[in-house]
């Protein structure tokens, strides 16, 4: 018997959305990136059964998912936690100025919880000076190589650093410093949110300095924090 093929692609839809939202599940859980976080929803939507490639959801649709698991169930603690994240990443750009620092990821797009690390995209045109600065700050650090990015990243480095005493998130918080030559800041950044309800910073896909002050001054406490009244917020 012949599948009706339109049968075949609300199946596949719906395979998506499950997976969709059991890997929004696993992020906002347990801090996994979407890349884990769809493997083991898979795992659990499908079992030993195949869906093929055509079942896995894209991180867009991910993202929605998560939005709306944090809405539905976070709500009481997720805003706060995103605001102290700001503020530390706030912290930590202030003091990599010299290194044209940006905030990217979770953080930057509201979908950040008390798991999640701060991402910061550093322009310098040698990843070694990046290196001696953290040397000459006392902080003991890992450096990887950039992987897939390898063309315009020079070297991710990483450390972790303790929640700020009077933040709502317990466990120490990992900082990722994404070196990047110069010339990637006149790349568009890939990926951004298109949510119409997201503040602009939010949707800018990357945020220097000026923009996460004033992402911190014209928002409220909320997954994506939403204006307050009578500002007109622009990015950089």
């Amino acid at each position: 018997m012949t599948q009706n093929p339109v049968r075949g692609t609300t199946r596949v839809e719906d395979l998506k959305a499950a997976i969709a939202a059991a890997a929004a599940r696993w992020i906002a859980e347990e801090g996994c990136d979407y890349a884990t976080a769809k493997r083991r929803a898979a795992r659990e939507v499908l079992g030993d059964t195949s869906g093929g490639p055509a079942a896995m959801p894209d991180n867009p649709q991910v993202e929605s998912e998560l939005r709306r698991y944090l809405r539905l169930f976070a709500s009481d603690s997720q805003p706060a936690q995103l605001t102290a994240l700001r503020r530390l990443a706030l912290r930590w750009m202030r003091r990599l100025a010299e290194f044209n620092p940006h905030l990217v990821g979770a953080v930057l797009n509201g979908t950040a919880t008390g798991h999640s690390g701060i991402h910061l995209n550093l322009y310098a045109d040698s990843a070694k000076d990046v290196e001696i600065f953290l040397l000459n700050q006392a902080l003991s650090f890992d450096a990887h190589e950039p992987g897939p990015n390898a063309e315009t990243t020079q070297e991710v480095l990483q450390f972790w650093v303790p929640a700020p005493a009077d933040s709502p998130i317990e466990d120490d918080i990992g900082v990722t410093l994404n070196v990047m030559d110069p010339v990637a800041l006149r790349v568009a950044p890939a990926g951004r949110p298109k949510d119409p309800d997201l503040h602009p910073v939010e949707r800018a896909g990357r945020a220097s300095m000026p923009m996460v002050e004033r992402l911190l001054a014209e928002t409220v406490d909320g997954p994506g924090g939403a204006p307050r009244a009578g500002t007109t917020p622009s990015p950089e």
